[in-house]
């Protein structure tokens, strides 16, 4: 299972050429229907609907875990939404569910520039950098022995994903140079 941060509507995309398998994404319900192109994209990756509506999106759920227990991915992006910036909303525990419930890793996989190639204000793809780390899998094994499992391994995933934007920062400054008014913030957060 992938947890992936969520810039862009092209993070699916580029998640799936990094991680060099095909993955199921979990998508929210309403975006299908928003442009073909997407709706295409949708269907490419076999994308489970999510409805932000529902309380306990159980046919999500259960879809997700029938495709985890067969031995294939799932992609989930744990702010549950695209953001402006890491960290403006808290991590849903949907992702450290699954892979609690499925006992299996969660590979943290951090983008950084999808951004400033398809902002969420736009439908068309413009020219900027993009890279991407594939971070190393976190066992949920551990986590099971912690009272509140769950909540232990979003945090791990949440450090995961922090530390790998962080290094992307550092290392490509530029990205994010003259391609937006608004810095992307990574604030100082607990490892």
């Amino acid at each position: 299972m992938a947890a992936i941060n969520h810039f862009s509507l092209l993070d699916p995309p580029i998640a799936g050429l990094a991680l060099r398998r095909p993955v199921r994404f979990l998508a929210l319900d309403e975006i299908w229907g928003i442009h073909p192109a997407l709706d295409a994209v949708l269907t490419l990756f076999d994308s489970i609907p999510v409805s932000r509506t529902d309380r306990r999106p159980l046919r999500a759920l259960r879809a997700a875990l029938r495709h985890l227990d067969a031995g294939r991915p799932i992609g989930v992006f744990p702010e549950g939404r695209r953001v402006a910036a890491w960290g403006e909303v808290p991590l849903k525990t949907g992702a450290a569910w699954l892979a609690v419930r499925a006992s299996v890793p969660v590979v943290p996989v951090a983008i950084w520039g999808s951004r400033h190639a398809m902002p969420m204000d736009r439908l068309r793809i413009g020219r900027a950098p993009i890279r991407v780390v594939v971070g190393l899998p976190i066992d949920p094994k551990p986590h099971l022995e912690q009272p509140g499992s769950v909540e232990t391994l979003n945090e791990s995933i949440r450090s995961a994903l922090h530390r790998e934007l962080r290094l992307l920062e550092a290392a490509y400054p530029s990205a994010n140079e003259g391609l937006s008014r608004r810095p992307l913030e990574l604030p100082d957060q607990p490892e």
